[in-house]
């Protein structure tokens, strides 16, 4: 049977009460970033405080997220993928495939062995459709990069590509002629694309005061998404995202709300297991709120 991620999500949400993603990627603190307030010290096993940090905040949670970057360890990556299945979880590989097909493709086979419901995308080389044919083959779900807030991703938003093959799915105003062919937004064209090859899911930035996403941006993502369902958003917490205005755009639900340092280092250094529990409880509460005023 095709999996469904979305089915999967909303049945977390039902089940937790929650739309909240807990991200897992723990710097160390020999990395250099110690002047930030949080990473790991030196001695601390990462494995055993993933999995202490995932039990505290559990309860609380619909989802979690490790970045491969920072949890690299398959044998750990595998543990993660039995704890969703025990707990009822939804395990997102935050990987972001973006090499040639095959290459992609072995990315998405390891994180189906590993129990991961989902891989994250950048389709660099172009690749979207064959990658969505890869994910239903290993049945899993991809969930691409769409409108993100990184600050570098301001000058590759807006470049324009070529929509000849599609443009009849525009509007005329998301369109410019260039030499005589039509072309769009980067991040429009990411967008309907996602929706246009049944990906389950696009990454949406939390706008802010601090970013570039715009209240025009998010709704020409809310047009061309389409009957696309899930959009995951990083950004919250220490980043300073906003996730109030895309809970008024979207069905709340839809919206994968992840949460990274300030659930991992919620005193702005290492913490522990109250620190967590505490932090937990009060995104999930208020994420909780916006849905019910979205009601």
């Amino acid at each position: 049977m095709k999996f469904d991620l979305r089915e999967s999500w909303f049945a977390s949400v039902d089940k937790r009460n929650s739309i909240l993603c807990a991200g897992i990627d723990p710097p160390e603190y020999i990395m250099g970033r110690s002047e930030k307030g949080s990473g790991l010290p030196a001695g601390i096993n990462k494995r055993d405080w993933v999995l202490r940090y995932l039990g505290a905040v559990e309860p609380y949670i619909a989802a979690f997220k490790p970045n491969v970057r920072y949890v690299e360890d398959n044998a750990l990556l595998c543990e993660l993928g039995m704890f969703a299945q025990d707990k009822g979880l939804v395990f997102i590989q935050d990987s972001k495939e973006a090499d040639i097909g095959k290459t992609n493709d072995a990315g998405i086979f390891r994180a189906a062995l590993r129990g991961a419901h989902a891989v994250t995308l950048a389709p660099f080389a172009g690749n979207m459709k064959e990658a969505i044919e890869q994910g239903i083959d290993r049945n899993i779900g991809l969930i691409t990069m769409g409108l993100m807030s990184s600050p570098d991703y301001a000058k590759i938003k807006n470049m324009w590509v070529d929509v000849s093959d599609d443009v009849a799915c525009y509007e005329t105003k998301d369109i410019k002629q260039i030499d005589g062919v039509p072309h769009t937004r980067f991040y429009i064209k990411q967008t309907r694309d996602a929706n246009r090859f049944g990906l389950a899911g696009i990454v949406l930035g939390a706008p802010s005061t601090a970013n570039h996403i715009t209240p025009e941006e998010i709704g020409r993502v809310k047009f061309y998404s389409g009957d696309l369902s899930l959009k995951l958003v990083p950004g919250i917490g220490t980043q300073g995202g906003e996730v109030t205005s895309l809970a008024t755009s979207f069905n709340p639900t839809e919206l994968i709300a992840n949460v990274g340092r300030a659930l991992m280092f919620p005193t702005g250094t290492y913490s522990e297991t109250d620190d967590w529990v505490g932090a937990a409880q009060t995104y999930r509460n208020m994420l909780n709120e916006l849905r019910k005023r979205a009601c």
